[in-house]
């Protein structure tokens, strides 16, 4: 069955790991994948062509293109002939109907959509966000199913008009080999941070406002004001010495020294297995990548209470309320405050949980099914 991608671009957010981890884990006898970004490729996509995969950057910008650039995304589909288009993320999702939508209905393929995101702080979106996704929702119906990898953000969705009857729930699936309980990484990269005898609590997401860098951060002013010996790291692009606003909020709360920033990195399972805590402080969310992944590395978690965030840890990690510093601050110290066995315990009892319930083995076979209902043959 022939695939063609069309994502929004090939950076390392959540939707393009997800994208990368799918493509890569599909039977290559079966299914055979083309990717199309609608903006540039590095570095999910120039991974993926290392692996084998067609790639295409179109070159656009904010998820617009050019005239010039619709006829490559035109002529890729005709050359590609899919018998399933799948799109990742909202302007893909529009592109793609539109792509689609000029075939007749007896010669199209399927069309499978995808929203990867909540609508926790919606309000607090770019208008131009907002108009997309309305628009995404009145064009939803033409498709055949739309993904959604959280149950929370697919019925705020549906109040926004996306088709009840046509959504699917595929969470995020997590490589349980790949991230694994590696002690000689965790001593290495501690050793790199020189932090051996610390408490360290990790945020591995890009530099976004929904992603509450700020709110982790206060909370780290309460946390270390009783719990000196805690050291905080920020992983993710834009999580780096050059970013002069969390510079500035690092200097004002008066954590110099505290915190690390490591910027993007992809040795994100080596961190994991250097952190006792790892966070996610969110604001919005749907499904987060780097809380499975630490799940599955062994490390216990705390995060907010948004999207499915609270279904992904269950009972192996703690859920506090969204924009409250105060409490997660105290959930970060409960938890390293716990004996070592206990928290250790917490943790395998987390590992075990993505294995039972999130492995990529069984999201693939999710989608590989799903792309065979949707699949015109």
């Amino acid at each position: 069955m022939r695939v063609l991608h069309v994502i929004t671009s090939l950076s390392t957010g959540g939707a393009e790991i997800m994208l990368q981890k799918l493509v890569s884990a599909l039977n290559p006898q079966h299914y055979t994948s083309t990717i199309v970004s609608l903006t540039t490729t590095a570095p999910i996509g120039t991974e993926l062509e290392t692996a084998g995969v067609r790639v295409i950057g179109l070159g656009g910008r904010g998820g617009v293109l050019t005239p010039r650039q619709a006829l490559l995304l035109m002529r890729t589909y005709d050359a590609v002939r899919p018998q399933v288009v799948h799109a990742w993320m909202y302007h893909s999702n529009i592109a793609a109907q539109a792509l689609v939508g000029l075939r007749s209905r007896k010669t199209r393929p399927g069309l499978v959509l995808s929203v990867r995101g909540a609508l926790h702080a919606a309000h607090e979106q770019k208008l131009t966000s907002r108009l997309i996704r309305r628009l995404d929702a009145i064009l939803s119906s033409r498709s055949d199913a739309i993904v959604f990898n959280s149950r929370r953000a697919a019925d705020q969705h549906v109040s926004l008009g996306y088709d009840r009857a046509k959504i699917h729930i595929i969470p995020n699936g997590f490589d349980a080999d790949r991230f694994g309980v590696r002690p000689e990484e965790r001593v290495r990269v501690r050793t790199e941070l020189g932090c051996d005898g610390a408490t360290l609590i990790g945020l591995i997401a890009r530099f976004d406002r929904l992603k509450g860098h700020r709110l982790l951060l206060e909370a780290a002013r309460l946390v270390t004001d009783c719990r000196p010996h805690y050291r905080f790291v920020l992983a993710g692009r834009g999580c780096d010495a050059s970013n002069e606003e969390l510079q500035r909020w690092i200097v004002e709360l008066g954590l110099a020294g505290r915190v690390h920033l490591l910027g993007e990195r992809r040795d994100v399972a080596a961190i994991d297995n250097a952190l006792d805590i790892a966070v996610c402080s969110s604001i919005s969310e749907s499904f987060p990548n780097a809380i499975g992944e630490a799940m599955a590395c062994g490390v216990p978690c705390v995060v907010t209470d948004v999207g499915d965030c609270g279904y992904l840890v269950g009972e192996t990690g703690y859920v506090v309320p969204p924009r409250n510093a105060r409490a997660l601050a105290d959930a970060i110290v409960r938890m390293g405050e716990l004996p070592e066995g206990d928290r250790t315990a917490m943790g395998a009892n987390a590992r075990r949980r993505v294995i039972a319930k999130f492995s990529m083995h069984s999201v693939v076979q999710q989608f590989a099914e799903l792309y065979e209902l949707c699949g015109r043959r």
